[in-house]
């Protein structure tokens, strides 16, 4: 594989989940109609593939990066709809056109360009985004996803717990916070941890058990739970292997 186009795309693909997921804040998203903060949200990604990619001669790939996902997001915005498929959809354009760019790089580059980044780092400063982009998609992406995954049996579950609104919000947390220590077990390679989390955790869950309203709620966190869990455990494994192939292809 062309190793220009692994620097190239690795740096593009951190800086839209940074831009899409950690600098965009929930605030943002449902206020993304209103003319500043969608301009805002476009010179995020811009900005920062921009200074991720290190090529700070080239303007055309930011500029590329900034047509391309404004299109993808007005169209989006026009949709009007919010649904697991309209999410995965959104994000699948988004990384397509980042193959794409990276692909073509031929188009959009001078062969003699330099990866500033690289220059001083080396081959650890691609290693450190693909753990920013790991980290990200396991934790607020993964908690998305699941949330459009369980997001029926929730609206059921809490219609009747409406006064105790931080349950879904701590839920979130303590997945973020599994996920993550998962990533970092399958990266440490020290695997026993998540035997040690997934017991642990169901343990905890069965003992909450007192009546069959918490026998309910229990099979609905049990349900987010393998959902969490099975992602944790694709995702750790995706990125270490994605770093364990960087490393020998550039």
């Amino acid at each position: 594989m062309d190793s220009i186009k692994i620097k190239i795309l690795i740096p593009l693909v951190a800086a839209h989940f940074l831009s899409d997921f950690v600098l965009q804040t929930d605030l943002d998203v449902k206020q993304k109609k209103k003319l500043k903060i969608f301009l805002k949200h476009i010179s995020l990604v811009t900005s920062v593939s921009y200074l991720f990619l290190g090529l700070f001669y080239n303007y055309l790939i930011p500029v590329f990066i900034l047509i391309t996902h404004s299109l993808i997001d007005l169209i989006k915005l026009k949709v009007k709809k919010d649904n697991i498929w309209i999410f995965l959809s959104d994000q699948f354009l988004h990384i397509i056109i980042l193959i794409f760019v990276s692909s073509n790089h031929t188009y959009f580059t001078d062969t003699s360009d330099q990866f500033s980044w690289e220059k001083y780092f080396g081959k650890d400063y691609y290693s450190v985004l693909l753990l920013i982009t790991s980290s990200i998609i396991i934790t607020k992406f993964s908690g998305i996803l699941i949330g459009y995954l369980i997001k029926p049996l929730q609206s059921k579950i809490f219609k009747e717990a409406q006064s105790n609104n931080n349950l879904p919000q701590t839920g979130k947390i303590i997945g973020y916070l599994e996920r993550f220590i998962i990533l970092i077990s399958v990266l440490m390679n020290v695997p026993a941890i998540i035997g040690f989390l997934i017991t642990a955790k169901s343990i905890l869950r069965y003992a909450e058990i007192k009546s069959e309203n918490d026998k309910l709620f229990v099979e609905y966190i049990l349900i987010g739970t393998l959902f969490s869990f099975a992602l944790g455990i694709s995702i750790s494994y995706l990125a270490n292997e994605s770093i364990t192939a960087m490393k020998v292809i550039i």
